[in-house]
């Protein structure tokens, strides 16, 4: 998780973007602690930045992924995925929206590797760069358009 809560003071005049700090994060989610540790419970940040409260609720569902089907590499990798279509974030800032979609990866690519070691697929970590890339947007939560002026609609994965 980043520290830093602001990246330009012109950023925070121009869209009012404040980072919320790893502690904050932390107290917050711990209050709807059981939700983060159901593995299908859906998530949506409309402000999400660079994905400070998805990326905490991913590292709790993965834990949980690993701690129930971490000795069966086919079931890993079918749940770990399944808590990657559970998140969904929107961002007014296509920077914080790129960043956010690159660390949740990054999370669950490390852990992916770190699980099923040499049984790692190519083509399942292809796919969660897809997800990610239907369910993190570029947009308005407010007016709910997309950047480029088209509704923001998000996928229900199966």
């Amino acid at each position: 998780m980043t520290n830093q809560q602001v990246k330009s003071k012109q950023r925070v005049a121009d869209h009012g973007e404040v980072f919320t700090a790893e502690r904050e994060v932390k107290a917050m989610c711990d209050l709807v602690k059981q939700e983060t540790e159901r593995i299908e419970s859906r998530f949506l940040e409309p402000a999400c930045g660079n994905g400070n409260f998805l990326a905490e609720v991913l590292s709790r569902k993965l834990a949980v992924v690993k701690q129930k089907y971490g000795k069966n590499n086919f079931d890993y990798e079918r749940y770990s995925v399944l808590a990657v279509t559970s998140l969904y974030g929107v961002d007014i800032l296509e920077d914080n929206a790129e960043e956010c979609r690159q660390r949740l990866f990054d999370i669950w690519n490390k852990e992916y590797t770190t699980n099923v070691k040499t049984q790692a697929n190519e083509q399942c970590r292809e796919a969660v760069w897809f997800i990610l890339h239907k369910n993190i947007l570029c947009g308005d939560a407010l007016t709910m358009l997309q950047k480029d002026g088209t509704p923001i609609i998000f996928a229900e994965w199966s």
